[in-house]
Parts: C-alpha cells; structure tokens; sequence
C-alpha cells in the first residue's frame, strides 16, 4: 500500500457497505495521512448488498471516522456496481479533481521510486514507478541507487502507449539498458546522474500516532519511503521518549541505505507485530549522527520544517565543517536541480550567511560562522603555543593546519589565513604568529644561542652539529637542536643537511667565492673548492651537495659549474 500512494494527489477512500471500518481501513487513513495527501473522496461500494437503514448507520460511522484527517467534510459517494448506482457522478468528480489538480514544485532532477521490474521478450528490462519530480525522454542516462548503476533509457510507456517523453506526477514504464532484471529490486530509485547519493542517516519533524504506543529512544522500526522499505532505530533528539498524538524531531539510523530528499514524507511500522505507529517529513540527510539535545541542530530543524528552503541549502553547508562545498555537491545533498541551487546559495551570500572560497571559477562555499570558529580556534593554537614556547617567532603554517584539523581543505585554510592576517596575525618565512606576541629569550638561552652564531662563523667552513654543540655548550641534545632551529628559522643559521648547520653570513661568503673562481678559471673539482675554501672534504661535500639541491650551482660529472 505504502509503494503505492506515495505519490498520489488525490485519493479513492473505498469502504464496503458490508463490511464498514476495518483495521485495515483506519491504517490506510493513517498512512494517507502521513503522507500529507490533501485531497479525496470516501466511496462507498456494494450499497445493493445492504439494507437502507444499514446504509445509513454506515455512512454515520465513515463521517465520525474520518473527524481529524484529510478526508473530513469531504463527500461519501454511494455507489453500486451492479445497477451502476452513483457510478457517472463519480466519474464526473475524478474527471473534475484531474482537471483542476494542483501543481506539484519541481525540484528539477529525475526521481522513480521503482515499484515493479520485469522482463519482455524483445525488449528486456523493464521498471515502473511514478515519476517524483524531472522529465525523461529516450536516450537519458540515469544511476540506479543505491547500487549506482549506470543505465540508459530504450522506451518509455505510460498506461500501456508508447511516448517520447514524461515528466513529474506521469506513471511510467521505463525500459533500461546496461541493467539485468537481478540487479534491479523494488526500492532502487532511478534518479540523474550525480544525485540523491544513498544515506544511513536522516533528521525528520516525526509524529506518533494516537493510537500508537508511548515510542522510547533508540526502538528499532519499519521505515517507508517511497516504494522502500528498511529496518532502522528512531533516535528522539529533544526528549527520551513519545507519547501517542506527540510531535519531536528524530534521527532516523538505517541498517540499508536509502535514496531519500530532504522534504519528502516517510512512514514508521513497527518492528513486530508490523503496524503503522507514525510518521514525518525528511528534513536533512546526514553523514554522522546527530548530538541530541542540542538547541542550535533544534533551531535549524524547526526552521526546515516550517518549509524554509534556504535553510536546508544553509545547514547543508553548515555541516561541511573542514571543507568548502562546490554547488553541484549541495545540489546532490538536497536533490535539487543546479540552476534551484545556485538561487539559494546567492541569497545566502546576500544575508551574509555564507562566503565563497576558493577562486570564483570554482564556486565553493562555506558556513560563515564555521569559518569564525577556524579562526578562533587558530588563534587559541598560537596562543598555547607562545605561552610555551616564548622564545620561537611562531607556529609553521602545516603545523598550525594540522593542529586546527588533519582533513582541513587547503583552499579554506589560506582563506582563513587571509582574513587573519589582515588584523590578528603576521606571517614571515612561512612562521604564523600573533600580532600581540614579542619573542622573549631569558639570558642564559641567550647566551647560548650567542656561542653557536659566533663559534659557526669562526669555523668558517667546517659546519658543526647539533651534538657538537650540546657536548661544547653542556646542554642536553634537544636544547640545542631547539636553538639551531630557532636560529635557522631567523636565517642566521642554514642547515646543509640531517647533520651539520651553518653559518648563513659565511654561506653566501662561499657562494660569492665560488661564483667568481668559476667566472675565472672554469667549473671547479670538490678538491678545489677545499682549497678555496681551506675546509677538508669532509665538509665541503656536503655544502656543494646543498647548493647542487638549491640550485646555485650543478653538478656536471666531477666539476661543480654554476646553476
């Protein structure tokens, strides 16, 4: 029942004059309900089968039936199909309802709910559904979900003609290639290429109905959505439980995947025994779970369900927290067309609630108040780090990006660099620092960092290393490899390799030595350049080596020409 009129606008209520309200009948009132179906016409067959006064009582039970639902105040049509009683009049009303049928919104991509697959000889697989939103015409290529199959359409057939074209609301009978009928099940969903990814998670306004039991957190039920049907938990996300006739938004955790929209309505079953206890509309899809009891998540949801429609395209955004998204990828989260999107998305940017990042070719975009938290928090990193580390200019830009989050998007992390720098942080040789801070070095670092400059520029070109330094100075190793770093940093120091540091005042002395020997005598053997240098090769080696990797000079054989 529920694969059926998941998609219908206008119902035929039939209840037999013998039988009157069934169990079976109140439930199929309670999902139309659900559903939001807003308009029908309760018929009453087999009025030949009963006596008048019968036919009275029963039309007295349907009216105080149907008080509370979508079918109240609406006509109960009498009919008979035997001497063909009330049979013209409820043709004319159908006829009528056709004609005046309200307009469904668009959202502009392809959905089908599948319903039924087959085979037929001469053409092969063939799918029906009703089309929930887009048009499609022979020759579309489309992704069977959740499987993500690719396929294109053959044929098309609606109520048993062949047409070249459908569109939203049209029954159809789609014949597919590049698909077997195996792979095919009720519940996939036909959709446009790129969109309506499958999700575990959805939020949802849910209601209980009144005649269903209290509803605890976490009860493992039923869930319908379109023609498909998956076992799941209902997590409650403001109270720990549901009493019958209540209203509460929910998380939805599935244990299939299903290819939902934010907007569209589902139905709860119970676990066991298998009747309808309730209800809602979809209001987010998500990655991960949902905080309960959260005030900002309750605000957003209740403004979704108040039919708020930039707000999903918000949120969407909003809960992208380490990367910016690109258009196509809100459009694929909230199953509309690019075009609707980029709509919303332009309004967001007008209201301040969102900011481009990126380069404009790539029309990314982020939560502006994510984007004031990646700075708050970048500045509570510098922060802890000058309280311990007085004496260093600043954190390095990857570390400071690692720190803020491992996955942070790169593009993002320079926008927010950017914004920055503009008023609370300096940037200099790749060093990110607080505006505010002042290196403070006590004496005897000081003294320290005085004795390696000065001994590097008296060795000249014979380079030290760190554990040179520490055995010379009595200072344990990592003090001292903390100091030539610092130095480094600075520039006064360079290290040539894993080993030796340099004084960079007596490095770029050598370079311009060397430059004019070349310039004099031609490319230089390493034996040379020790002469020159009055250094053994012990050093020399890998000073060359460092300015063969930094492009001064190049190595040619077994002479050194400049780079």
């Amino acid at each position: 029942m529920m694969a059926g009129v998941s998609t219908i606008d206008f119902a035929l209520f039939v209840i037999a004059a013998d039988d009157g309200i069934m169990p079976q009948t109140v439930e199929h009132l309670d999902i139309l309900n659900l559903l939001q179906v807003k308009d029908g016409v309760v018929v009453l067959t087999k009025a030949d089968m009963v006596e008048p006064d019968w036919l009275d009582l029963v039309q007295e039970e349907i009216k105080d039936g149907m008080k509370g639902t979508f079918l109240e105040g609406k006509p109960v049509m009498v009919v008979d199909s035997i001497s063909g009683r009330g049979i013209e009049a409820l043709k004319e009303l159908i006829l009528e309802k056709k004609e005046n049928k309200p307009p469904r919104m668009d959202k502009g991509i392809f959905k089908l709910p599948v319903d039924r697959v087959f085979t037929m000889k001469g053409f092969g697989t063939i799918v029906t559904g009703t089309i929930l939103s887009g048009r499609l015409k022979e020759g579309d290529r489309l992704s069977l979900q959740p499987k993500n199959l690719e396929v294109r359409v053959k044929g098309l057939q609606s109520h048993g003609k062949n047409v070249p074209e459908l569109a939203l609301g049209d029954r159809a009978a789609v014949n597919l290639h590049g698909v077997t009928v195996d792979q095919i099940e009720r519940g996939n969903v036909l959709v446009s290429s790129g969109y309506l990814e499958p999700t575990y998670i959805f939020t949802s306004s849910f209601y209980l109905l009144g005649s269903a039991k209290k509803l605890d957190t976490r009860t493992r039920v039923r869930v319908h959505a379109g023609t498909h049907e998956v076992l799941g938990r209902i997590v409650l996300l403001d109270r720990d439980s549901l009493g019958p006739g209540q209203h509460c938004f929910a998380e939805l955790r599935l244990e299939e995947q299903m290819n939902i929209a934010p907007e569209e309505r589902f139905v709860v079953r119970s676990y066991s025994p298998q009747v309808t206890i309730g209800g809602g509309q979809i209001l987010t899809i998500n990655e991960k779970k949902a905080k309960r009891h959260d005030p900002a998540l309750l605000e957003v949801l209740s403004a979704l369900e108040k039919g708020d429609q930039n707000k999903l395209v918000e949120e969407t955004i909003f809960l992208s927290r380490f990367a910016p998204v690109p258009v196509a990828e809100i459009s694929r989260k909230v199953g509309w067309s690019e075009p609707e999107t980029v709509k919303s998305v332009e309004k967001l940017q007008a209201d301040k609630k969102i900011v481009r990042i990126g380069k404009e070719v790539k029309k990314e975009f982020y939560h502006k108040a994510n984007f004031e938290a990646l700075q708050v928090k970048a500045s509570e990193i510098l922060e802890r780090f000058h309280t311990e580390f007085t004496h260093k200019d600043g954190m390095s830009k990857e570390e400071l990006k690692t720190k803020i989050s491992p996955i942070l998007n790169t593009d993002l992390f320079d926008a927010v660099l950017s914004i920055m720098s503009q008023n609370r942080i300096d940037i200099a040789n790749n060093l990110v620092s607080l505006k505010k801070f002042k290196v403070q070095i006590d004496p005897k670092m000081q003294s320290a960092l005085d004795a390696i400059t000065e001994d590097l520029k008296e060795d000249a070109f014979n380079p030290r290393t760190v554990k040179e330094f520490s055995e010379q100075l009595r200072l344990p190793l990592k003090d001292v490899r903390q100091y030539a770093g610092m130095l480094a940093s600075k520039g006064e120091l360079v290290k040539i390799d894993d080993e030796f540091y340099i004084s960079k005042e007596v490095l770029e002395k050598g370079k311009e030595m060397i430059k004019n020997e070349i310039g004099r005598s031609g490319p230089l053997k390493i034996g040379q350049i020790s002469e020159l240098f009055g250094s053994s090769r012990k050093y020399v080696v890998p000073i060359m080596e460092y300015l063969d990797r930094t492009g001064f000079t190049r190595r040619n054989g077994d002479v050194r020409e400049l780079g």
